[in-house]
């Protein structure tokens, strides 16, 4: 029996290490993106969520971009973003953010970031605003291709600012349950 298990995992770390090996030796695709362009793409970045300015929306996706968000849904294109970074600084008027690590990936970048802003307006017709200060980190991965953003993924944890602007979670009991 320990025969087999030795054989077992012999089998795969020999399996582990020949794809290692093997996509180590496969030949790296090329970056779609200037270096120039990364600069430009962060730097208006930055601009749009330090303040807002949807003209920077149309610079930096493009036309048939999706932005995913794992926790508000799909923004089609750039007026779908310009919608969300409204409905961003109408929640939060003074919203910031900052690249805290950024990796550049064939024609993807992914970036590390931390957020921060006051709920001085409403996020929902059920939820007005608080008045408290928030602030969160998240992860957002960009496709980029001739210069502009054709799809990217925002990912961050809605349960710890909802918490920092008072909200509690609450289990929702099933009918019949007491």
């Amino acid at each position: 029996m320990s025969l087999i298990k030795f054989s077992s995992l012999s089998f795969f770390i020999f399996l582990l290490f020949s794809i290692v090996i093997w996509n180590g030796c496969q030949q790296q695709e090329e970056k779609t993106y200037s270096e120039a362009e990364l600069q430009a793409i962060n730097d208006n970045y930055l601009q749009l969520w330090n303040g807002g300015n949807l003209d920077l929306v149309d610079t930096l996706y493009s036309e048939g971009c999706v932005r995913h968000n794992a926790d508000t849904g799909d923004s089609q294109g750039p007026e779908g973003v310009k919608k969300f970074v409204k409905w961003v600084y109408t929640a939060y008027p003074d919203f910031k953010v900052s690249f805290d690590k950024q990796f550049e990936l064939n024609d993807r970048i992914v970036a590390l970031w931390s957020a921060t802003g006051t709920n001085n307006g409403p996020l929902s017709d059920s939820m007005p605003a608080t008045g408290k200060n928030v602030s969160f980190t998240g992860l957002a991965m960009q496709v980029i291709e001739n210069g502009k953003i054709t799809e990217e993924w925002v990912y961050y944890n809605q349960l710890p600012i909802y918490s920092q602007m008072g909200y509690k979670l609450v289990m929702k009991q099933e009918e019949g349950t007491e």
